[in-house]
């Protein structure tokens, strides 16, 4: 394994994770000192995912321009940018502002993970692209688990200003440090490859290859049609509960008496659950098949789901319930990832990645704004939580269709490939 290609794209998703979840753990601390409800912050939550899928759908034409090693780097700039600059407009108090700027803060986070898991994958052999994708999306959890973690300290030492200062100073550093170590993709033998920093540029009807397989209508070739609707159905409805859950729980939390400085260790249960559910992804997608461990890890989600709407307020059993809820939605939601690496060829993966993240995207736009106004109607925390466990319990159903078909074609396969090898035989 490329340790250090894994490892600068590890940090830069780590640090997109940190800057998704530090909106989340400010906001009931914001809403008291702005004297505004929570669910006011709504548009700011919504326009950063919105953000982020534009930045996803992007990807693929950005990859061919630019490279697949500089539109990482200047997407983590980017996303830099944005937290320096909402660290800027906060002391303004202005909703406006703060949205406008978590809009172009998102346009960068979308354009990291898909670089980040196409760079990464495209260093390796097939037999270790999974393991590597899900090695590099696993950042996102550790950087919520991370904000999650030191939340209420940062809020206490830094401010919510200072929050958003360090947010935008580390990937500045990481940026530097990706200029020097961070080698270009490796040019496939049967491909061409999009023009990089260290890579020489195609010619001119290699490039037009690269971008029609970087266009959407090649996910839907002969073949691959099926899988990328059932692939993104999956996405959307994991991506709902997921950032529904990321973007509220601290918020939710002080409905079940936590305080505005304690909430954020809701997202820290939360977040650790993802890692470890990332981790049991690993594992079972290794022995069972990546669409195998996609219907078993969303349903343990949407369990948890319920039954942190219904332990009442009990501190313990709440967090440990939403550490399982984090872990099924955040193995699905690595996992769609890692099933995107698998599912397309190299010269259509990056658009593949970035198409199903930005269609889980839009589910992390949907579901967040529906939960913002059901907290304006009032609608009680441990009813959201338990309206949101029904979309995961439909992923689960989308994930069970699509390994259903991919065992049927395996099934064919191989029957074909035996009936070859009799007729080979009876002919000699």
């Amino acid at each position: 394994m490329r340790f250090d290609v894994v490892g600068l794209a590890f940090l830069a998703v780590l640090l997109d994770g940190f800057d998704s979840a530090s909106l989340s753990f400010v906001l009931p601390s914001l809403a008291e000192q702005w004297g505004v409800t929570s669910a006011g912050f709504t548009p700011a939550v919504v326009l950063t995912n919105i953000g982020v899928v534009l930045g996803y759908l992007a990807s693929g034409t950005l990859a061919v321009r630019l490279g697949l090693r500089r539109m990482l780097i200047s997407g983590t700039v980017l996303f830099a940018a944005g937290s320096l600059v909402t660290a800027l407009v906060l002391p303004a108090q202005s909703l406006t502002a703060l949205s406008t700027v978590r809009l172009i803060t998102g346009l960068g986070l979308g354009v990291v993970l898909p670089g980040a898991v196409s760079l990464a994958a495209a260093h390796h052999p097939d037999r270790q692209r999974q393991s590597v994708s899900v090695t590099v999306t696993l950042g996102l959890a550790f950087g919520g688990t991370v904000a999650g973690v030191f939340g209420s300290s940062l809020l206490a030492s830094l401010g919510a200003t200072g929050v958003f200062w360090l947010g935008g100073a580390l990937p500045l550093l990481l940026a530097v440090l990706m200029v020097r170590r961070l080698p270009a993709a490796p040019a496939p033998a049967s491909e061409p490859v999009a023009a990089d920093s260290t890579a020489s540029a195609p010619g001119a009807d290699d490039t037009a290859s690269v971008a029609r397989e970087a266009r959407v209508g090649a996910l839907f070739a002969p073949g691959l049609r099926a899988g990328t609707l059932l692939l993104w159905t999956f996405s959307f409805l994991v991506f709902i509960a997921s950032y529904t859950l990321q973007s509220w729980v601290p918020t939710l939390l002080t409905e079940y008496g936590f305080s505005a400085s304690r909430a954020p260790i809701g997202l820290a249960f939360l977040s650790f659950g993802g890692v470890v559910g990332g981790i049991v992804l690993l594992f079972l997608a290794a022995r069972k098949g990546i669409t195998f461990a996609l219907m078993v890890m969303p349903a343990i989600g949407a369990v948890s789901m319920v039954a942190a709407a219904t332990v009442g307020t009990g501190h313990t059993a709440l967090l440990l319930a939403l550490a399982g809820s984090g872990a099924g939605v955040t193995a699905g939601q690595i996992g769609q990832l890692t099933l995107a690496v698998a599912m397309y060829p190299p010269g259509t993966r990056t658009a593949g990645v970035g198409w199903a993240a930005a269609l889980g995207r839009v589910g992390s736009i949907v579901g967040p704004a529906a939960a913002g106004v059901l907290l304006a109607l009032s609608l009680p925390g441990d009813d959201i939580v338990l309206l949101t466990a029904i979309p995961v319990l439909v992923a689960a159903v989308s994930a069970a269709v699509l390994w259903r078909k991919t065992h049927a074609k395996d099934r064919t396969d191989r029957r074909d490939d035996a009936e070859r090898k009799r007729r080979e035989v009876t002919a000699r």
